[in-house]
């Protein structure tokens, strides 16, 4: 594994740099934050199953990849349908892959929805497990490094819940899911403030539910986004900064991404950031997007390529974070992050 030596120019903390990109402004040069929880696990000899439950070796390998790689951010253990769990889905643990759900909690929504409880971060499923990943996570880095923490958005929450029967409910039965969605938001905007209190300096709410591959833009209007904003709109109480992550192509919507509150948007690799840059202005927060598949398979130099045209495109100016267009996997290639990280480190206003 490639150790870094902090270049001699680099005058913020790695907290500092991040947090002036999302405030709108130019750091002294391009944070980077590549999304590799489970990747950086493999990096430590851990399997995806080894740490689901064990908080000392998820920190430790999320600590440890941070600062011998020289990323800007470490990552909690979400996106693992932790809070869908904690309120009643079923979980099928795999040793180098993301848990998936074998068994949604609402099956009919006129026995289930009474019955579903609102989450206790601290006492439910694994949510203490990620509180604790959190805390000592904040402990090491000592408001060095970002600590990152992921939050369902409500509609994902919602789906992670009822299943993809939820597409077609949204058509033939909208009463119940906004019903359902009422929950969730309650429940996100109780677990997203236990993050904050736990020491999360950023929340990235995240909704593929919401992908313009999936539902059509009217449908995330009159859905995923008013209870999104809602979220936000709760959670910016707390002071925490907050990013939206929806994968697939989202340039149909991208101009109602500024109305929702958020400090920023992280865009898939099928988005233009060029375009998007152009539709939401040269000051609002952009994180993307080196396709995570050139991660997996492309080499060093293609990777840097890569993360210079996404630079180029929206980032020159500020208000930019490079990273992946979404998760990495597992097998990606040491030189190929390496290269992703280099480029931006060595990328100066």
């Amino acid at each position: 594994m490639k150790k870094i030596n902090k270049k001699n120019n680099e005058k913020l903390t790695s907290c500092k740099r991040v947090m002036v990109a999302l405030k709108g402004g130019k750091p002294d040069r391009v944070p980077v934050m590549p999304f590799v929880r489970d990747w950086a696990t493999k990096q430590c000899g851990f399997t995806v199953e080894d740490t689901m439950n064990n908080v000392e070796k998820y920190v430790f390998s999320q600590y440890y990849c941070a600062r011998s790689f020289g990323y800007d951010a470490v990552q909690d253990l979400g996106g693992v349908h932790a809070e869908s769990e904690a309120m009643g889905s079923k979980l099928k643990i795999h040793k180098n892959e993301s848990p998936s759900i074998v068994d949604y909690a609402i099956k009919d929504y006129d026995k289930d929805l009474k019955k579903l409880k609102i989450l206790n971060p601290y006492k439910d499923g694994r949510l203490p497990i990620i509180l604790e990943q959190i805390k000592r996570l904040k402990e090491l880095c000592k408001g060095d490094i970002v600590i990152d923490s992921y939050l369902q958005a409500p509609f994902r929450h919602a789906a992670m819940l009822r299943g993809n029967d939820i597409y077609r409910d949204i058509i033939k039965k909208r009463e119940k899911v906004k019903e359902l969605l009422e929950i969730t938001l309650y429940s996100q905007i109780i677990y997203g403030t236990a993050l904050v209190h736990a020491g999360a300096d950023v929340i990235s709410i995240s909704d593929p539910t919401s992908s313009g591959d999936i539902i059509s833009r009217k449908q995330w209007l009159e859905l995923g986004f008013i209870y999104t904003k809602k979220l936000v709109k709760e959670l910016k109480k707390t002071g925490v900064k907050i990013y939206l992550h929806i994968c697939g192509d989202t340039s149909d919507r991208l101009d109602t991404f500024m109305d929702l509150g958020i400090d920023g948007m992280s865009l898939d690799q099928k988005v233009d950031l060029e375009y998007a840059r152009k539709v939401m202005g040269k000051k609002f927060p952009l994180i993307g997007n080196v396709s995570p598949t050139n991660l997996m398979y492309s080499t060093p130099d293609e990777v840097a390529e890569e993360s210079k045209i996404c630079i180029e495109k929206a980032g020159k100016k500020g208000s930019f974070i490079l990273t992946s267009g979404c998760g990495i996997g597992m097998d990606a290639p040491v030189e190929n992050i390496q290269a992703m990280v280099d480029t931006a480190r060595n990328y100066y206003y």
